[in-house]
């Protein structure tokens, strides 16, 4: 049986790690998983849960559960805060968060005192896969010549180990698990036989045949590749931004034009009005691309549409706040509860929220605010200086705003809400169901985007 350790288990290195924990062969398991954290706060805490096994990440994902009370039923399936058993290792799958700081002269210090702490422990012939999301460049002028050195230490080189880089596409929600097991994956490495082997080792967990693995040239083709991915992705969001703000003008039901659009193969993965870019990769990942080719390269460009593209996607709460001003005019001391807070539906990730800023614009306009969502339990510090509404309770507010479509929030029906409340939807939040409910009840019902 195979060893692997995954370290960083965020929200992409969790659910990489109870993959692999429950990955079989004729009903035996194939691989024996050690998750690794930080020796810090946060990395004793998830150690502890996970040894008391305790679900520690909040989510309607029914396969994590499976997933994870499985693991915790394994004996050689274990969470440790330390590398000390790395050498041992036949896989290491390196999961952790980079991003680029200004404020920090040496970004690349974590990822440098990890590599060099691997480096110096692993055996020969071991598999070293990164998947963050990094600069194109990085694993070629950071991360090899630091394995390169510290190799040379101990008398190996680079050919005595494999090195590939394979960036995750996780998505958090109701297909948690699937996300991994059932989407493409890239990959590269730094000679023939590393893309061989990360490509067998990406076989015995995502469904190849149906999901197709692509080998890019070399790993800097594969790190851009998650780059432009990402850059095309908020770029299609500020083209929806601006059009959102036209409908208002021209007074047209842009959410209708859209899937009248969205009916062209060609065309059907336009985006929808929304209510901005929240989470870990859009926010910042197409910036990565500037910074390669100063850093790396000693190179300038201007990247006028993903910078244009970035600027717009962060002022994009202001189009939703402007829209809900539109049909309210003055928002002082008005009771208005706020639901759904975390930046994607059926997720407890709060991080750059677009809902939060909301929140705190409308503060601004004297709104006198409450907030619902069924994943804030664990994230009451964020939200000390509001209402915090545990039930969806429409009865007592003059404005409701859905801002994360959680399932949860499919339930909701006109009787739940008060008549004279003004609803608005400015994140695809509600079913055509429901709306159609609303209208035929008409109650006082704005869709962003649709005037």
């Amino acid at each position: 049986m195979k060893k692997i350790s995954v370290i960083g288990l965020g929200y992409v290195g969790l659910p990489t790690f109870l993959v692999l924990a429950n990955v079989r062969i004729k009903n035996s398991y194939i691989y024996s998983v050690s998750g690794i954290e930080k020796d810090d706060k946060h990395g004793i805490f998830i150690k502890s849960c996970f040894e008391n096994k305790k679900n520690w990440i909040k989510n309607n994902d029914p396969t994590f559960k499976k997933y994870l009370k499985n693991s915790f039923s394994r004996k050689d399936v274990v969470l440790r805060t330390d590398l000390n058993k790395i050498n041992d290792t036949d896989i290491i799958i390196v999961s952790i968060n980079f991003e680029v700081n200004n404020s920090n002269k040496n970004i690349f210090s974590n990822i440098v005192q990890l590599s060099q702490q691997i480096a110096a422990k692993i055996k020969k012939k071991t598999l070293i896969i990164f998947e963050s999301t990094l600069p194109p460049g990085t694993c070629e002028n950071i991360i090899l010549p630091v394995f390169k050195k510290i190799l040379k230490k101990r008398s190996l080189n680079l050919k005595d180990i494999y090195f590939a880089y394979a960036f995750e596409r996780v998505m958090p929600g109701k297909n948690y698990i699937n996300s991994i097991k059932f989407n493409y994956r890239c990959y590269s490495g730094i000679n023939k036989e590393s893309k061989i082997k990360c490509r067998n080792f990406l076989r015995t967990f995502i469904d190849y045949k149906k999901f197709n693995l692509t080998e890019l040239n070399n790993i800097t083709e594969c790190e851009s590749t998650k780059i432009l991915e990402n850059s095309y992705r908020a770029i299609n969001i500020s083209l929806i931004d601006e059009w959102t703000k036209i409908s208002n003008i021209l007074n047209i039901n842009l959410p209708k034009i859209i899937n009248a659009i969205k009916l062209r193969p060609t065309h059907s993965n336009i985006m929808r009005p929304g209510l901005g870019v929240g989470g870990y990769c859009l926010t910042k990942d197409p910036t990565f691309i500037n910074f390669s080719l100063k850093n790396f390269y000693n190179k300038k460009a201007s990247f006028p549409i993903i910078s244009n593209a970035m600027k717009v996607n962060s002022n994009m709460e202001k189009t939703s706040l402007n829209y809900i001003m539109s049909k309210v005019n003055k928002l002082n001391k008005k009771k208005i509860l706020l639901c759904g807070l975390t930046y994607k539906e059926d997720t407890a990730d709060f991080r750059f929220s677009p809902s939060i800023t909301l929140l705190k614009l409308l503060k601004k306009k004297g709104g006198v605010i409450s907030v619902h969502d069924p994943y804030i339990e664990k994230n009451k510090n964020l939200f000390k200086n509001y209402n915090i509404e545990k039930k969806f309770n429409g009865k007592k507010y003059d404005l409701i705003i859905f801002c994360t479509s959680h399932q949860k929030f499919n339930k909701i029906r006109p009787n739940d809400i008060a008549k004279k409340t003004i609803i608005f939807d400015v994140n695809k939040s509600l079913t055509t169901k429901q709306i159609d409910l609303f209208n035929k009840k008409k109650y006082k019902l704005n869709i962003l985007g649709a005037n």
